[in-house]
C-alpha cells in the first residue's frame, strides 16, 4: 500500500525490493489529470521490445510521438497520456513498459490502439509488442474501485527490479505531462 494525495492504493511491487514513489505519483498525477478531463478514461498496458540494447531512451520517446500522432488522427484527440519505464534485466536489451491513457468516450477498446503500436514496432523492425493478459481498463469518474484496480496494475512500472542499468544519458521512466482541468473555482473537475 502507498499514500498518495491523501488516497491509500495497493501497488504491485516486491516488498523485499520496493518501488519508485516517483513512478507512482507521475502515474496518479496521470490518471487524475485524465479523469479531469474526460468522465471516462481508456486505460491501456503494454510491452515494447528492441533487438538491440541502446545507452538512451530516443526510440521509445519517438515511439510515443508516432503512437500520439497516430492516435490523434485516428481518434481527432490531442490529449493522450503516457507512462513507460525502462528496464534492462538478463538480456542485454533493454524493454519498456508502457501504459497509455486515452479519451474512454472516443476508444472505447484497445484493440486499434494495439494495432497502431504493431504497426510501428514492424516498421522499424522491433519486435511485435507484448500485450499482457487483461491490458485494459475503463477508468471512470466516480467508480473508485476501477482506478484502484489500473493503479494497482500500473504500479508495476514502478518497481525497482531492473531499473538503474542504463547509460548516464538515459532515464527510467518518461511520461506525458497533462495538466489537470480547473474550473472557475480552482476545483479541478471531476473532484466534486
Amino acid at each position: 500500500m502507498v499514500s498518495l494525495d491523501g488516497m491509500m492504493l495497493s501497488i504491485n511491487a516486491d516488498e523485499r525490493r520496493g518501488c519508485y514513489l516517483e513512478v507512482l505519483a507521475a502515474l496518479k498525477q496521470q490518471m487524475d489529470a485524465m479523469l479531469s478531463h474526460y468522465a471516462r478514461v481508456l486505460f491501456v498496458r503494454l510491452d515494447i521490445r528492441q533487438h538491440e540494447y541502446s545507452g538512451d531512451n530516443a526510440a521509445m520517446s519517438d515511439f510515443c510521438r508516432k503512437m500520439k500522432k497516430r492516435l490523434g488522427r485516428q481518434y481527432k484527440t490531442s490529449r493522450i497520456a503516457y507512462l513507460w519505464v525502462r528496464e534492462l534485466e538478463k538480456a542485454k536489451k533493454q524493454h519498456y513498459h508502457l501504459i497509455l491513457m486515452l479519451d474512454g468516450h472516443k476508444v472505447r477498446h484497445p484493440s486499434k490502439v494495439i494495432q497502431m503500436a504493431e504497426e510501428i514496432a514492424a516498421g522499424w523492425d522491433w519486435p511485435r509488442p507484448y500485450t499482457p493478459k487483461n491490458c485494459y481498463y475503463m477508468l471512470e469518474r466516480g467508480k473508485p474501485e476501477i482506478y484502484a484496480q489500473a493503479f494497482e496494475r500500473g504500479s508495476y512500472l514502478a518497481k525497482e527490479r531492473g531499473k538503474g542499468y542504463k547509460a548516464a544519458t538515459a532515464n527510467n521512466y518518461g511520461r506525458s505531462v497533462i495538466r489537470p482541468c480547473i474550473n472557475q473555482g480552482g476545483i479541478r473537475y471531476g473532484e466534486v
